[in-house]
């Protein structure tokens, strides 16, 4: 670069500018046109110091002075040095400063060599995720001491965010994936970047698909899922019962078959996703049942229109269907948490059939059924509507509440010995043929339910008499004259006889005695 310059001689005091020497003469230059004196380096950089370098100025320079403004503030620092160099420090990380080297000669400023650069901001602290889900990840980390003007992370794939803030999601990220986010301060220009402070982790893996359960048995359930999107290590599988998780599965495959379950229990199950040993995803779970166990020790008791039922079964069943069956066809149905139940209002020997299954669910259990009769109730206001000589015809009414019904029908008379007795379906009436003529028969009928008998209904009635007369003649001796002749000892007589046959023959067959007076 060429100057055209102007000088004359000058006495100049170095001790009056400042320096150390002795006084001497200074050609103070007049500058009819001026260029560059040289170029101002700053080299080193750092958060809080650089290193300024520049050319020397034309002729004899006194020394050197240092014009320091720091960003925006307008603050100004002035330095003089005679060297070519100057170490600046104490600076503000991450703020632009602009340098200004003039070249001092005989107390006149020459041009100025100029430069403007950044200091390294403070690399950022206390980076950590604050939230991470299967698809972003929340960065969030403190601002460094000193200025910057934004933030920029680094992502592994090669994306890069910028950030004006202490904390920023990034999104669009792949589930269970690894990634190493990078975050440094940066500075307006772009070219002055702090150190890197550097977190890595995965993102969650994702939640497994189409979880179902098949192959109930009573002890083990088929368990299967769809793999999420994204990667994952393996599934942790844990089947809780009652609040009691069992000992986790780990498994890598979509499947697996869960054993040493509870007979007849509600089982919880969850399928997580892992990554990286630890990283899970969030659960998926489903309720279903292990197949309940059969009904054991069922016991049946009954009154005349009601029928008790109890059972026992293995396992944690407590829902159970009950279904009461009387000829074949539906009573009464019912579904139940106890193991006990009553049934009401039923007709009087008729027999039941008592079916009880446990159900978990859409799982039934093996049922198992047991019969019994109802108590028989006894019918009532037996009665005779018919007898001849050889035959009887009783009736009497049903007892409440009957449907098909057998009666147990007999009839005896005590004086012959003469005992019949039948079944009957069905039917209130009957009749009893091939009978003596005369005789008083004793009927009773009760109900019959299975092996129990009820109380009887009775009533007496007799056939009709064949009548006979046969005569008796009495022969009376005596002491005493006339004394059988007379009406006293005749009628003592009868009345003697009389008890006679109401001793032997009594009421059971017909007899009558009737006294003749002598003519």
């Amino acid at each position: 670069m060429k100057t055209t310059l102007k000088t004359r001689a000058l006495p100049c005091s170095a001790s009056g500018l400042g320096l150390k020497g002795s006084a001497r003469s200074c050609s103070l230059p007049y500058v009819t046109k001026i260029v560059s004196l040289g170029e101002l380096n700053v080299t080193r950089k750092t958060s809080n110091s650089s290193i300024l370098t520049w050319r020397s100025g034309p002729g004899n320079i006194t020394y050197y002075r240092v014009e320091v403004t720091e960003g925006d503030n307008m603050l100004k620092r002035n330095f003089t040095t005679e060297d070519l160099t100057y170490d600046l420090n104490s600076l503000t990380p991450g703020t632009r400063y602009s340098i200004q080297v003039f070249a001092v000669k005989c107390t006149r400023d020459l041009n100025p060599q100029e430069d403007t650069f950044y200091t390294t901001p403070n690399k950022v602290e206390d980076l950590k995720f604050t939230n991470v889900s299967e698809t972003s990840v929340f960065l969030n980390w403190t601002k460094p001491a000193g200025n910057l003007d934004f933030y920029l992370i680094k992502i592994k794939n090669g994306k890069q965010i910028s950030s004006k803030t202490e904390g920023k999601e990034v999104r669009d990220l792949i589930p269970g994936n690894f990634y190493t986010f990078t975050v440094l301060s940066g500075v307006g220009d772009n070219s002055t970047w702090s150190e890197e402070s550097i977190v890595s982790r995965n993102t969650k893996p994702g939640k497994v698909s189409d979880l179902r359960v098949s192959r109930n048995t009573h002890h083990s359930l088929q368990l299967n899922w769809k793999s999420p999107v994204g990667n994952v290590s393996f599934f942790r599988v844990v089947a809780t019962n009652n609040n009691k998780p069992a000992v986790p599965q780990n498994v890598t495959i979509t499947e697996v078959n869960v054993t040493g379950l509870p007979i007849g229990s509600k089982i919880t199950l969850s399928v997580t996703a892992l990554v990286n040993g630890n990283i899970e995803g969030d659960s998926v779970t489903i309720d279903n049942y292990t197949a309940p166990g059969p009904i054991q020790d069922m016991n049946l008791s009954s009154t005349d229109v009601s029928l008790n039922a109890s059972w026992k079964t293995e396992g944690d069943s407590s829902s159970f269907f009950v279904e009461l069956l009387l000829e074949g066809k539906v009573d009464q149905n019912l579904k139940t948490n106890f193991s006990e139940i009553t049934f009401t209002g039923l007709k009087t020997a008729a027999e039941y059939n008592v079916t009880v299954y446990a159900f978990n669910g859409h799982l039934n259990g093996e049922p198992l059924t047991r019969s019994i009769f109802t108590m028989p109730s006894p019918p009532t206001k037996a009665k005779s509507t018919y007898q001849d000589k050889s035959s009887i015809t009783f009736e009497w009414d049903p007892p409440a509440k009957v449907g098909r019904v057998t009666y147990a029908v007999g009839i005896i008379s005590s004086f012959w010995g003469h005992a019949v007795s039948e079944r009957i379906e069905n039917k209130t009436k009957h009749t009893f043929t091939g009978l003596k003529s005369g005789t008083k028969y004793d009927f009773q009928v009760q109900t019959v339910a299975d092996k129990e008998l009820s109380t009887a209904a009775t009533v007496s009635h007799s056939t009709d008499a064949d009548k006979r007369e046969i005569s008796l003649s009495m022969m009376c001796s005596s002491a005493e004259p006339l004394l059988c002749d007379g009406k006293a000892t005749r009628d003592s007589v009868f009345k003697q006889l009389d008890k006679h046959f109401e001793e032997v023959l009594g009421r059971n067959i017909f007899w009558a005695l009737e006294k003749l007076e002598p003519k």
